[in-house]
């Protein structure tokens, strides 16, 4: 064989190794364990973070289900663009997700992410969610007493972002849902303990060392891509997502769904 061919099929066989390798970073999800503390806490809390779904087909839902149920969450949180835009097959597919998610049990919160708000039919999505116990905090909050821990959980809008339901007390565990964290960063108070977020996709294409290369609303070279970050009083979690939009396009950043831990200091 000549050289020229030779350079022509390896490039080919890379080409299609590159495609399964995104496919498989795009469509199969991975679970992510995280363990956060607080002094607060008497005991520890599980919650399942499942973020910017955007009406994906993921090829791997039985297992995701499954590792859900073997952790028990005590509840699970889902931080925006559950679908994409609100077309009609787009809702059908994340209703769909979301039944068999419903199938655990598990008391589940809901808040809109950008794309949910920006798009059409939110409406539709939002009976949809009603009729499968969803709990959809738009601006409000509740009170949880888990395994004696006293829970403050409030859920925020993406584009109506607003404290003016807070509720907070100083000896419970605050827990702000935001799609994006920004929106609490830029409006901080100091007795947020924690905040789950998502809207960067980790940047979809990362990096060695260096981490997401842009991400929405955050720019270049971002620095709440993805992961746990300290922020002042608080703790702030970014999960990259089980979803992609306008490209199925990941890099070193497969999807993933978050099964979190928050733990006493011991």
């Amino acid at each position: 064989m000549k050289k020229k061919s030779k350079i022509i099929l390896g490039l080919a066989a890379a080409a299609v190794g590159l495609g399964f390798y995104i496919d498989n970073q795009c469509f199969k999800a991975k679970e992510k364990k995280i363990e956060l503390v607080s002094e607060k806490l008497q005991n520890p809390i599980k919650i399942t973070q499942i973020t910017d779904f955007h009406s994906n087909a993921i090829k791997n839902l039985d297992e995701i289900l499954e590792n859900i149920r073997q952790f028990k969450p005590d509840f699970i949180i889902l931080t925006g663009d559950i679908i994409d835009y609100g077309k009609e097959s787009k809702i059908d597919r994340s209703i769909y997700f979301l039944k068999k998610l419903s199938s655990l049990n598990i008391k589940t919160y809901y808040i809109t992410g950008n794309h949910e708000e920006s798009g059409p039919n939110l409406d539709v999505f939002l009976k949809e969610i009603d009729k499968l116990g969803i709990k959809y905090l738009k601006n409000d909050g509740e009170f949880l007493n888990i395994n004696d821990n006293e829970i403050y959980i409030y859920g925020t809008s993406m584009f109506d972002f607003s404290y003016e339901n807070y509720k907070a007390s100083e000896n419970s565990v605050n827990i702000i849902l935001s799609h994006f964290s920004k929106n609490v960063r830029d409006n901080y108070r100091g007795d947020e303990d924690f905040i789950f977020s998502g809207h960067t996709h980790g940047g979809q294409v990362r990096m060695p060392i260096v981490g997401g290369l842009i991400a929405p609303g955050e720019g270049i070279l971002p620095d709440f891509d993805k992961g746990v970050f300290k922020y002042k009083n608080s703790i702030i979690y970014v999960d990259s997502g089980l979803g992609n939009t306008f490209l199925p396009l990941r890099f070193l950043d497969q999807i993933q769904y978050s099964n979190i831990t928050l733990a006493p200091v011991v």
